[in-house]
Order: structure tokens, then C-alpha cells, then sequence
């Protein structure tokens, strides 16, 4: 019990946070609230705080079975925190913004919602270890970087259904990348006969690589339809015709890396080694055709 005992002291504290914001609520209204930088910065040293203690817990791998539930658990306060940052402006505003800061905080959200939803159904020791200090990154950028905040209403149906199906892909996109990036790191534990207990702990290779497929062919779909949607809808979400950009380049080099890895686990039986570095290479140009491309836009260039 003790070796749990920062766990039930992060979870302590974060309910300290959540009440002492909630008072600060009857103050300001939720708007002014939610748009307070220092949510960010906090919202990121919790998930750094609580990628800190996971990794601290992994450290003792084998000593006792990892509890999922009280990992979990402690994520729970922390995740709703992000859920109020995420909806309240959206619901109150009636309006979804698209900076780079808010993409940022839509992405990292979606992916840990994503996770805690996946672990009741799937085993995936070992992926906290990655998600939390992304996430954690992820948040801190958002908080310096938070570009132009430009919304648009949510009314505006072909917009809401081009970006959540980017956003949703994304995402996903995300989480395979970290998964890839486990059967890298296992594959080259195993080749090296390095089994050691924080190996062992990890989910079987083969259960790795079926949960990065599966991921992969939910998020190709939602990136053909985003696909789609951007080109059918241009001038609906855009407010001009479909343009040949950079933006346009690596999202179409990304949907067709992921299109050939699709076609080469089909007929060949890609795995392993090769499929993880192709997945890598696939998200990397995901991320220069929307983080890449919204950062040099709207903080370099500040348009």
C-alpha cells in the first residue's frame, strides 16, 4: 500500500487544485477562467507529475502486478481538468478554435480520452509511459506557443466534420506512433537477449503490433474522410477553393505511407522492425502537414 501512497497523494492534491480553481470560478466567469494560461501550465505538470510516478512504479516492474485501476484513478481528476478546458469554451461559445494551442489541447485530450477508454479493453501496459510525458510536452507548447486563436462556429456542419475527423485521426495516428515506437524498443530488447523485468512486463510483441494495425486502420479511414471533406468542402471550411500547399504535400505523402502499409500487411505481412519505422515516417509527415504547418504559419510567420 505504501508504495501507492504518491499516487493517492498526487490524486490528494490534484482534487486541492480542482476545488481551489473552483472557487476562483465564482470570481470570473467560466470563459475568462478557461482562458487563463496558468490552466495550461497546469494542466501540464500534473500529467508530468503523474508521468513521473508511473515511471517510478515501472522502475519496481515485476515486484507486483501494474494497477491499472489505481493509475487510472488517478488520472481521472486530472482528465476531467482538461475535459472543462476542452468544452466549456465550445459550449458556452458555441465555437470551435483551431490554433495551434488549442490543437494542441484538442489532440493531447483526445488521445488521453482515448487511452483511458482502450484500457478497459485492451491491455496497454507500457504505452503511459510515452502518452503522459507527450501529453505533458504537448501542453507546455500549447501554453508557449499558443499561435492565433481563430474559431469557427460549430454550426458550420462540413468544418465540424472535416476537423474532428482530422483531429480524431490524429490522434489515433498519435498513439500508434507511440506504440510503434514500444515494438522498436521491445523487438530490440528481445534481439539483444536483454529480457529484463521491465521488458517482461510489457504486453506480448505480437499483441503490440495488433493494437498499432487495428489503430491504424481506424484512423486511415478518418483521415480519407478529412481527406475528402477538405477537398469536396474547401470552400465551406476554408472559405476558398482547394490549394495545392505544403499542408496539402505531407497529407497526402502521410495517407499514402499509411495506405502502403496497409497494402503491404495485406499482401506481404508487414510486421515488426520495418512496419514500426514505415508508421514512424508515416506520422512524421502527418505531423509537418497540421502542427508543422500551423506553427510556421501562425508563430513565425504570425499570420
Amino acid at each position: 500500500m505504501l508504495k501507492w501512497f504518491p499516487f493517492c497523494a498526487a490524486f490528494g492534491r490534484t482534487k486541492r487544485c480542482i476545488l481551489h480553481h473552483a472557487v476562483c470560478l465564482r470570481q470570473a466567469s467560466f470563459a475568462e477562467f478557461l482562458n487563463m494560461n496558468g490552466l495550461l501550465l497546469l494542466l501540464s505538470v500534473l500529467y508530468a507529475l503523474l508521468s513521473g510516478l508511473v515511471w517510478r512504479r515501472w522502475q519496481r516492474a515485476g515486484s507486483a502486478p501494474y494497477p491499472v485501476q489505481r493509475e487510472l484513478a488517478a488520472l481521472l481528476p486530472i482528465m476531467l481538468l482538461h475535459t472543462a478546458l476542452v468544452w466549456i469554451p465550445l459550449t458556452q461559445q458555441q465555437s470551435l478554435a483551431v490554433g495551434l494551442g488549442d490543437a494542441l489541447v484538442l489532440v493531447s485530450w483526445l488521445m488521453v480520452l482515448l487511452y483511458g477508454l482502450g484500457s478497459f479493453f485492451y491491455s496497454l501496459k507500457g504505452l503511459q509511459l510515452l502518452l503522459y510525458p507527450c501529453i505533458a510536452a504537448a501542453l507546455l507548447l500549447a501554453w508557449i506557443f499558443p499561435g492565433r486563436h481563430a474559431a469557427y462556429p460549430v454550426s458550420n456542419l462540413p468544418f465540424m466534420l472535416h476537423v474532428s475527423a482530422s483531429l480524431l485521426a490524429y490522434s489515433l495516428f498519435a498513439i500508434t506512433a507511440l506504440l510503434a515506437v514500444l515494438i522498436l524498443f521491445v523487438n530490440r530488447q528481445l534481439h539483444r537477449h536483454r529480457i529484463s523485468a521491465f521488458t517482461a512486463a510489457m504486453p506480448p510483441l505480437l499483441s503490440i503490433e495488433k493494437m498499432m494495425f487495428q489503430g491504424l486502420w481506424a484512423g486511415f479511414i478518418l483521415l480519407t474522410v478529412a481527406v475528402l471533406s477538405g477537398t469536396v468542402f474547401a470552400e465551406a471550411v476554408f472559405g476558398a477553393p482547394a490549394a495545392f500547399t505544403h499542408k496539402t504535400v505531407f497529407g497526402m505523402a502521410s495517407w499514402l505511407i499509411y495506405a502502403v502499409i496497409l497494402f503491404r500487411r495485406h499482401t506481404r505481412a508487414w510486421r515488426g522492425k520495418k512496419a514500426a519505422q514505415w508508421m514512424l515516417a508515416a506520422f512524421a509527415c502527418l505531423m509537418l502537414a497540421y502542427i508543422g504547418s500551423k506553427f510556421v504559419l501562425e508563430v513565425l510567420l504570425g499570420r
